[in-house]
């Protein structure tokens, strides 16, 4: 006999329901030294600042095209809270440094125009600027995963952004040197970076004479 009770012939409820599919935990895992670089390139119209020689003519920039000189590639996010400013202020200091000592600075952010533009006036930033889009390049580079986002590292940290990082790549797309910030309280070893972007370049020069 069926009860009077409209809900008395349903199942019971199972509050335990758990998805068949276990969550994508995969970490991020930054490249090191001696690593190759994923090839990667660049559309010009996504450059916020060019460099001075972009390379040839075409629709966009291939990263190989960056690499007649050693490239010192970093990564920035407005997302890092008070450590933006802080990131941009030593990028800008860095980027004489770096031409000085034969190699050139490239900064990429997965953030928007608008705001990359809005910083690069107020704070008068002369290094070639580019935006990453979706995160291709700090992806490839391991610092940047959907399944690792910032927030579960640092506090105060609303959005996803890849970790402060710097490169120094030589002409084969080794890196030679490199730096991760993995919970915004680090500073780049100045005087490594900048003895290591010097000694790629020699090493670059004597390659080119022997060639």
């Amino acid at each position: 006999m069926r009860s009077t009770n409209r809900y008395a012939d349903l199942l019971p409820l199972n509050l335990d329901i758990r998805s068949s599919r276990p969550l994508d935990r995969t970490p991020i895992k930054p490249v090191q030294a001696g690593y190759t670089l994923p090839l990667f390139h660049l559309y010009k119209e996504d450059f916020v600042v060019l460099f001075s020689s972009p390379g040839r003519e075409s629709s966009y920039v291939v990263g190989s095209e960056l690499l007649h000189q050693p490239l010192v590639l970093a990564f920035f996010s407005i997302h890092w809270n008070d450590r933006s400013l802080y990131y941009l202020k030593a990028l800008q200091s860095l980027y004489a440094d770096i031409q000085v000592m034969g190699g050139q600075l490239l900064v990429v952010s997965g953030d928007g125009r608008k705001e990359l533009e809005a910083l690069v006036a107020e704070h008068g930033l002369t290094f070639p600027l580019a935006i990453d889009r979706n995160y291709q390049i700090a992806g490839s580079a391991g610092i940047y995963a959907d399944t690792d986002p910032l927030w579960n590292r640092i506090s105060g940290i609303e959005e996803n952004a890849p970790l402060p990082a710097m490169y120094v790549v030589d002409q084969f797309r080794r890196i030679t040197y490199a730096f991760t910030d993995h919970y915004l309280n680090r500073a780049v070893n100045v005087r490594e970076l900048l003895t290591e972007v010097y000694t790629a370049g020699q090493a670059q020069a004597l390659s080119r004479a022997i060639a």
